[in-house]
């Protein structure tokens, strides 16, 4: 299915879109620097190779989606690709997704909310020094805006409801078993335009789908689409709309505001409402990371498909 309004495809900040910069950043490290969110640095904490191996690892290991549905926390282990055999487990596929997705969904939101932090101390500060000029300089530029402006980037840097991106990431997926997914974790399907950065070709349509090395790195993208792109213009003034009332923003709310986002329109919309009231998914809303973080490598042999 085209997806439609993704990103001005000749703003020059689609390369950004793309690639982002790295100073989407996570917790400060021991030397006060800010890593990105998305890089793996270090060993694995588990290499697995197969659905029901990461399973296993998820049962052992870590915290199961039921506890997390009432918990305010989450250790940001992530996985750093899908696994090729999901369908391979009927019963337990939909958990599963959801399961590897959420700690992504989390770093992200959490690397947002910590540029939201400190653009709101900018706004109530009335000096600023040199750093904080080249913090709103990128994120001006990050964001699509052509001059600084701290009001503005604070209706843009704000967190996706996890409920809304769990569940655009499943329905765009087909719960992670879409080829393009699989290939090239295209979890939110978001179209490549000419060479800005890797892709993958549709067999039956004259489509590129956007590739990422990583499934934070989709995450970070779809997440920098919604918050910059005019297209969603108006998910970003409902949600700063909740901001102003102290009232919680909710995937089920925002979804009204993605007609753009798909061809399917309203169809598209009712499909995304029912798989977060079906599934929960707006319980998760209120996570965050913390310690340890670590990442998780799926394994692939050459006959299992892509490496």
């Amino acid at each position: 299915m085209q997806r439609i309004h993704q990103k001005r495809r000749n703003s020059p900040n689609f390369l950004v879109f793309i690639a982002l910069l790295t100073s989407c950043s996570a917790a400060p490290d021991a030397d006060g620097e800010m890593p990105p969110v998305c890089s793996f640095e270090g060993p694995p904490r588990a290499r697995v190779q197969s659905a029901s191996a990461l399973l296993e690892y998820f049962k052992t290991s870590a915290n199961s989606l039921d506890s997390l549905r009432q918990a305010r926390a989450i250790t940001t282990v992530q996985v750093d690709r899908l696994p090729n055999d999901l369908s391979s487990l009927p019963a337990q596929r939909v958990d599963l997704f959801l399961r590897l997705m959420l700690p992504s969904a989390v770093a992200v939101n959490d690397a947002v909310a910590a540029d939201r932090v400190r653009l709101l101390a900018l706004e109530s500060s009335p000096t600023s020094t040199e750093q904080d000029t080249l913090f709103l300089a990128d994120l001006s530029e990050r964001y699509g805006l052509a001059t600084p402006s701290v009001p503005e980037l604070l209706q843009r840097v704000d967190r996706i409801p996890i409920g809304l991106l769990l569940a655009q990431a499943a329905d765009e997926s087909g719960w992670g078993r879409s080829r393009f997914a699989i290939e090239g974790n295209a979890l939110f399907g978001q179209h490549a335009s000419g060479n800005a950065g890797p892709s993958i070709a549709a067999k039956a349509a004259p489509v590129r789908m956007a590739a990422f090395e990583t499934i934070c790195e989709a995450t970070r993208a779809y997440v920098l689409n919604l918050n910059s792109s005019r297209a969603y213009a108006g998910l970003r003034s409902l949600r700063a709309q909740r901001r102003r009332e102290n009232k919680a923003v909710s995937g089920q709310e925002l979804a009204g505001e993605l007609l753009r986002y798909s061809e399917r329109g309203e169809d598209y919309v009712r499909d995304l409402r029912s798989i977060i009231r079906h599934h929960g998914l707006d319980d998760f809303n209120r996570l965050s990371g913390t310690e340890p973080r670590g990442w998780i490598q799926i394994v692939r042999s050459p006959a299992e498909g892509p490496s």
